[in-house]
């Protein structure tokens, strides 16, 4: 099918104009789920009042998915990992776990009913403000093949740099973090993901949809891969192959059978090798550049293979006597699981906070005081939200800062404001994030599928701050910037036969793209 380009002069394709798959949720398939869980529950030794606030803040979850228009929306897309990594995996994984779903909770009563109001309260908030559009600046996309190609060039190489600049400040720390050059060099870290969504999306289009990958898409992935490497950061590891799937998907792409295994088989590598081998080897790192980080992960995977069983011990362990993170589920070799039940970590912030004590804006104002130039504000506060709440609810050790806590917004707007917090942020402030970014981005377009990509992952974790500051405010803009940016550069190259002539004749378009390739050309 030959590219086109739409009446805007966007360069896009007739499969990536038409509605995503939705998959939404039948009433049926809601109450079935929800009588599932609840039997399950209740089987397992899980209380009735702690079973029964369960399912109706997965009813809640599923009723908001389908409001926010399934895995049709960017909105849709980054509420269902927010809801599977906080309450439904967690509570289906304690039933085929056959463990008490109110067991390893601080504070279980009080944590699933927080997480009920919430999410009862989030329904509430989508169904009044989900369909509020603004006029807001969209993003320059590429417009022809050959400016999406020099884009791809131009955003590999200052995407690589602007990465690897982010990590060698931040393994520096101190000033590093807050210093011009590294706001400069996330910035360009933005344009690593691009590159890869640019690579599936021409190899999509180049082969009219018969394969995903290509050599294109190799070197971005490679470059997010080393950096998970570098820092034994698991987030990193899976987020080239999910933004692939992403791209993929909205883009209509028919996996098949090949695809499914090997996706099989890299999840298996991740849970059972590579997500123990980094939490093991992080004891070992703390180390001030690139380059000895990158040995001391070398030096450990080497005699991997000879200490496994040491490994796993040590894994299973920590995750026995780490608070909040690692201890929802006790059955040995689902450590790796409570990365995907943050109800736990929740659970100790809220216990923190259930004695009457709340913090207000503190964490809040930290948030936004971390984004504060330096050179304005010179002795602005070292310790950040995640730190300060990761000492409060004991996930943070006193003795060595090595870790940060992990919470979600959750616990935090519970911990701050009480019930009040649970109340007006997720009916406000959640919402406020899905129409910003459904005005803005198209996901169906590369600059927008980025964006989906940069919301699936930094929606789910942190706090009230971090979804003010990252995820509604400097999420968007950076993207904005660079893609304005970098579209002016490559516009001031020029190059032949990059035009296009089209007339619209009532519903009917006539395009003649002058020297274009065909979208079956390799």
């Amino acid at each position: 099918m030959p590219p086109i380009q739409d009446v805007d002069g966007q360069y896009c394709d007739r499969t990536i104009m038409t509605m995503s798959r939705r998959f939404i949720l039948s009433p049926l398939t809601i109450l079935f789920i929800a009588s599932i869980l609840l039997v399950g529950e209740l089987a397992s030794g899980t209380s009735l009042y702690f079973a029964f606030m369960a399912v109706l803040a997965v009813c809640f979850a599923c009723i908001t998915y389908n409001i926010l228009g399934g895995l049709g929306s960017i909105s849709g897309i980054a509420y269902s990992r927010f809801a599977l990594s906080t309450l439904i995996i967690s509570q289906f994984g304690k039933v085929l776990l056959l463990e008490k779903a109110d067991s390893n909770l601080d504070v279980p009563q009080l944590t699933i009913t927080v997480y009920a109001s919430y999410f009862g309260f989030l329904m509430l908030g989508m169904f009044v403000f989900s369909h509020v559009r603004l006029s807001l600046p969209k993003p320059q996309e590429p417009e022809t093949p050959a400016q999406a190609r020099y884009l791809y060039i131009l955003s590999l190489v200052g995407g690589l740099a602007g990465t690897l600049g982010v990590l060698a400040e931040r393994l520096a720390g101190g000033d590093a973090e807050t210093s011009l050059t590294h706001g400069m060099a996330r910035a360009l870290a933005y344009l690593l993901p691009f590159s890869l969504v640019l690579a599936v999306d021409d190899r999509i289009k180049t082969t009219n949809g018969q394969h995903c990958l290509g050599w294109r898409a190799l070197w971005p992935t490679l470059g997010m891969l080393f950096i998970g490497f570098a820092t034994a950061g698991r987030t990193y590891l899976v987020e080239p192959f999910a933004i692939i799937f992403l791209t993929s998907y909205l883009r209509r792409y028919k996996f098949r059978k090949k695809h499914v295994l090997a996706a099989i088989g890299l999840i298996a590598l991740f849970f059972f090798y590579l997500s123990p081998y980094f939490l093991y080897v992080r004891a070992f790192r703390d180390r001030p550049t690139i380059s000895e980080e990158v040995s001391v992960m070398l030096r450990e995977l080497q005699t991997a293979p000879g200490q496994w069983e040491t490994i796993k011990n040590v894994v299973e362990q920590d995750a026995l006597a780490t608070p909040g993170l690692v201890n929802y589920f006790e059955t040995p070799g689902a450590a790796t699981l409570n990365r995907l039940a943050l109800i736990g970590p929740d659970s100790t912030l809220i216990n923190a906070s259930s004695t009457g004590f709340h913090y207000g804006f503190t964490s809040i104002n930290l948030d936004l005081l971390a984004e504060v130039p330096r050179f304005l504000y010179p002795n602005k506060p070292e310790i950040g939200s995640n730190k300060y709440l990761g000492h409060l609810d004991g996930q943070e050790s006193d003795a060595a800062e090595t870790t940060n806590s992990t919470i979600t917004a959750i616990s935090d707007s519970f911990g701050a404001f009480s019930w009040a917090g649970v109340v007006v942020f997720p009916f406000l402030v959640w919402p406020a994030i899905f129409v910003v970014y459904e005005s803005i981005f198209d996901m169906r377009r590369p600059w927008g599928t980025v964006a989906t990509a940069l919301l699936l992952f930094s929606f789910t974790e942190g706090s009230m701050g971090h979804s003010l500051t990252e995820t509604l405010i400097k999420d968007p803009v950076y993207i904005l910037v660079m893609s304005w940016g970098a579209t002016w550069i490559i516009k001031m190259i020029p190059v032949v036969g990059d035009h296009a002539v089209v007339t619209r004749i009532g519903d009917s378009r006539s395009v003649s793209l002058g020297n274009q390739p065909s979208a079956s050309a390799p």
